[in-house]
């Protein structure tokens, strides 16, 4: 029987040893030839090394050409549903069907797909970091054996864990590696519009804006073709986030009132929440703060997921800390703590840290340096290095305000230094 991969995957997932698995029923060696596939074991060693990993021997399926081309069509249909709608219940359904129904193919190369299948999902759903770190390391020992398009999965799949973890210059790292790919592989345009999507909120997200108009305005051609209108309000909704980073407000506000405009005439009124938030943050930015206020609360009513109104409180307290209201801020930095303890989700992590500052700042003994230095060194970790030039400056501002002109001076050149490698700068020439 050809299942070494199977063998070999499971053990890798135990963090088993081969030492440990072989003993009492092969050598090392022998197991090693069986997990790479070079020899066929004989029934009893299968059932042996199974019965050692807790692998059901009931669910390898033997090779049958129709039911392995039945579970692949399945599967990349699903595959495909899953990327175009990005609906996290959704996902959540087809990733429990999926774990259920988890036949051990004798056909390496349709496993292993299915490995990188249900990575995605569970990254899509908002699975535990911790599991899906573990899931992506794992596959890393079995990626020598993968074929171009496994390549690609895989590389997509961490990209997407370095974007969910909020290390963006390790997740732009594996798009772009990605994209040297594509060209080799024969993707659906399905597929690509997705991709493009993904490069421009990255992208997006890295102040990159030329680039991720391009990216966004390819996906979003694909997306009206097919009339996936859910798709085509999320690029209007990055389109307008461009050019609100550009300062070109007018085409901002342009793009989310085409956003508004299909959550009406599609039905889609969940979307709402992202459109009014996203209204509340161009309102912000060009100092309108009573009606960002109030497109942030039209955001918060229509966020039905217990996740979505977490980053809306959070811009609540930034603007009520804008107008020196200490009573709102901390009842809105109440309110995401509870939000956040409650969700008990480590992905949302930073909003902990930024809710904690808030509150310390406008409470009666001020910003607290043990509160800003420990969010300091977490957005270092992440490399967010924009909020570690945001708090060194708060931190250097409060020092200066308390006459500790030492430590201040010292904060305003951390603050610097991290601001010329959030804005990409090596050298003060280049400002």
């Amino acid at each position: 029987m050809k299942v070494g991969h199977l063998i070999r995957a499971e053990r890798i997932r135990q963090e088993m040893k081969q030492l440990v698995l072989a003993k009492g029923i092969c050598t090392p060696s022998y197991l090693s030839k069986i997990e790479r596939n070079l020899i066929f074991p004989s029934e009893d060693i299968v059932t042996l090394l199974f019965n050692r990993l807790g692998i059901d021997p009931s669910k390898l399926q033997k090779n049958n050409q129709q039911t392995e081309n039945d579970f692949e069509k399945m599967l990349e249909t699903t595959y495909k549903e899953v990327i175009i709608n990005q609906n996290v219940s959704f996902t959540k359904q087809k990733l429990e069907y999926l774990e259920q129904h988890s036949p051990l193919f004798e056909n390496r190369t349709l496993y292993y797909t299915y490995l990188l299948f249900v990575l995605r999902f569970r990254i899509i759903s908002g699975g535990k970091m911790d599991e899906i770190k573990k899931g992506i390391k794992d596959l890393e020992e079995l990626s020598k054996d993968f074929n171009p398009r496994q390549t690609y999965l895989y590389k997509v799949n961490k990209a997407f864990y370095y974007y969910s973890t909020e290390k963006r210059s390790k997740s732009i790292e594996y798009f772009e590696d990605v994209l040297l790919l594509v060209d080799d592989i024969a993707l659906e345009a399905w597929e690509k519009a997705e991709l493009n999507y993904m490069i421009g909120v990255v992208y997006t997200a890295d102040s990159r804006i030329f680039a991720s108009i391009e990216y966004t305005r390819r996906a979003l051609e694909y997306f009206r073709e097919n009339f996936l209108m859910k798709r085509v309000l999320e690029c209007y909704i990055l389109i307008g986030i461009t050019h609100k980073k550009s300062e070109q407000f007018q085409d901002a506000y342009d793009s989310y009132l085409k956003a508004m405009q299909i959550c009406d005439e599609f039905n889609v009124h969940r979307e709402k929440g992202i459109v009014y938030h996203n209204l509340g943050s161009l309102s912000s930015i060009m100092g309108n703060n009573e009606e960002a206020i109030s497109y942030y609360k039209q955001s918060i009513a229509y966020k039905t997921y217990d996740s979505d109104p977490i980053i809306s409180i959070l811009c609540l307290v930034i603007e009520y800390s804008k107008m020196n209201n200490k009573a709102l801020v901390n009842v809105w930095c109440a309110e995401g703590i509870s939000l956040f303890l409650k969700l008990k989700d480590k992905s949302l992590t930073s909003y902990y840290h930024h809710f904690n500052i808030f509150e310390s700042l406008h409470s009666e003994r001020g910003l607290s340096e043990s509160i800003t230095e420990e969010a300091i060194e977490y957005f270092k970790k992440v490399q967010d290095y924009r909020y570690v030039h945001k708090y060194y400056l708060a931190l250097a501002e409060w020092h200066f305000s308390n006459r500790k002109y030492k430590l201040s001076s010292i904060c305003y050149q951390e603050a610097n230094k991290y601001e010329n490698i959030f804005r990409k700068i090596k050298k003060w020439e280049d400002l």
